[in-house]
């Protein structure tokens, strides 16, 4: 535990070194060359840098937008009308850039220089995590050309489609890397999210593979059955193989919705969460929601720009607390995702998947209510349904970019748009620096209302 705390403080570290080219000399590595830096430091570094965008800039822009959040003021009032510009999403796309793809790729490097598939396989998770990630809120991105450094300042775009094809490539390669029956290298404490773990890297993969191959519902007639197969090849199958990033108590190591929320307090619970939770007694909402001055949970409506605190909930103590993780897949996840896909074609299945995902939920929160589940995990073939399954998701998947996934697709839940606007936003605008430095590949003219390619 002891290594584990120090690989951590280290990575958080190191995170903030690249912003300011500072790095401990007690380390002994050159901050003007990051090859110098171990595989050990780079991979923590990766997943907490990963972690620190998605519960983030990226986790807040999508969360209010899903209307679980509600951004009240400064900034934030603006992106709850859908007013995301350019100079909003450098930041998070300079991180996922310059320091986790940067990082992943030399790990690559290092790991075929070394003989370590372990590495390798693990960094193709990480990479193929983050790929998917800024394809679904950028659509084409540069990914093939990006990590060549100052050997190509204007790197081309890779599709959409061509980005989610090498998702799976990476994915498919990961899970052989992570197979392999000797590894120079180990991960060991290294790994902040598995401890070295490979089954659970694996694990992880599987279940990433099923979730990019779900957003393709609507482009690709096959995409529930190569959904079944990639869950079939062993997805995260309990709360302990959850792929988590965790953070610490410390000052310097605290969840980064738990800085915001300390630091800032734009962003208030959404009234259509809060609402929604409430009329189904649902038992989460005493960890996801805070009690506001009433004593009771409360949501801002979207364009409201509330934040009485006598009578709204700012965040709960799961998500939001100084240690909580960074869920970047779960055994809920999985299930909910078995049970879309196994919907047509095996109802009996999909019920008990989806009765599966709603339980595995509560026990990742730390709630238990029989009652609960006796109500609204007791589904059959009979009644179960796509509208169940993905409201339940997008309860149990709160903080995470996947109930943004799941609305683009299919509409569900039924949000509206905010006050005095006519339409929800469906994509982030590509940075400011992109127009400004790749001119001769950066897209011109997007709004945050056109689509990525699997939104149809």
């Amino acid at each position: 535990m002891k290594n584990t705390i120090k690989v951590f403080a280290l990575s958080v570290a190191l995170v903030f070194a690249n912003s300011c080219n500072f790095i401990d000399p007690d380390l002994n590595i050159d901050p003007n060359n990051p090859s110098d830096v171990p595989m050990s430091l780079l991979l923590p570094e990766a997943q907490v840098g990963f972690g620190y965008v998605l519960g983030g800039d990226f986790g807040r822009y999508s969360s209010i937008w899903t209307q679980h959040h509600s951004g009240c003021c400064r900034q934030h009032a603006a992106y709850e009308v859908y007013v995301l510009k350019e100079g909003d999403v450098n930041n998070a796309w300079n991180s996922l850039y310059a320091t986790v793809l940067k990082d992943l790729d030399i790990i690559l490097n290092k790991a075929a220089e070394t003989n370590s598939p372990h590495y390798a396989g693990a960094a193709k998770v990480m990479m193929a995590n983050v790929l998917g990630t800024l394809v679904d809120v950028f659509d084409a991105v540069p990914f093939s050309q990006a990590l060549a450094g100052a050997d190509d300042l204007s790197p081309a775009y890779d599709s959409g489609q061509d980005a989610y094809n090498t998702i799976q490539r990476l994915l498919s390669e990961a899970v052989s890397d992570l197979s392999a029956t000797s590894s120079t290298f180990k991960l060991g404490a290294s790994d902040l999210m598995f401890g070295g773990d490979l089954a659970k890297w694996k694990a992880y993969a599987n279940t990433l593979s099923a979730r990019y191959y779900l957003h393709l519902s609507e482009v690709n007639g096959s995409a529930y059955n190569d959904v079944l197969t990639a869950l079939g090849r062993g997805a995260i199958a309990s709360n302990g193989g959850n792929a988590n990033v965790p953070y610490g108590d410390a000052a310097n190591e605290n969840n980064p919705w738990y800085q915001f929320e300390s630091q800032r307090g734009d962003v208030v619970m959404g009234e259509f969460f809060i609402n929604l939770m409430k009329g189904l007694n649902d038992p989460r909402i005493a960890v996801f929601a805070s009690l506001n001055g009433n004593g009771d949970y409360g949501g801002s409506p979207a364009g409201g720009y509330q934040d009485d605190p006598a009578t709204i909930s700012r965040f709960g103590s799961y998500f939001a607390s100084t240690s909580s993780p960074i869920p970047l897949a779960t055994f809920a996840e999985a299930k909910f995702i078995e049970a879309e896909a196994a919907l047509a074609s095996d109802p009996v299945r999909a019920a008990q998947a989806f009765n599966d995902a709603v339980a595995a939920s509560l026990e990742q929160v730390g709630v238990s209510d029989p009652a609960y589940l006796t109500a609204n995990a007791s589904e059959t073939a009979g009644t179960i349904t796509l509208d169940k399954i993905l409201t339940q998701k997008y309860i149990a998947l709160y903080t995470t970019q996947e109930p943004f996934n799941d609305w683009r697709r299919k509409g569900i839940p039924n949000l509206q748009p905010a006050e005095g606007t006519t339409e929800i936003a469906r994509r982030y605008p590509y940075p400011q620096a992109e127009r400004l430095f790749n001119q001769d590949n950066y897209v011109p003219n997007v709004t945050v209302f056109d689509r990525v390619f699997w939104d149809q």
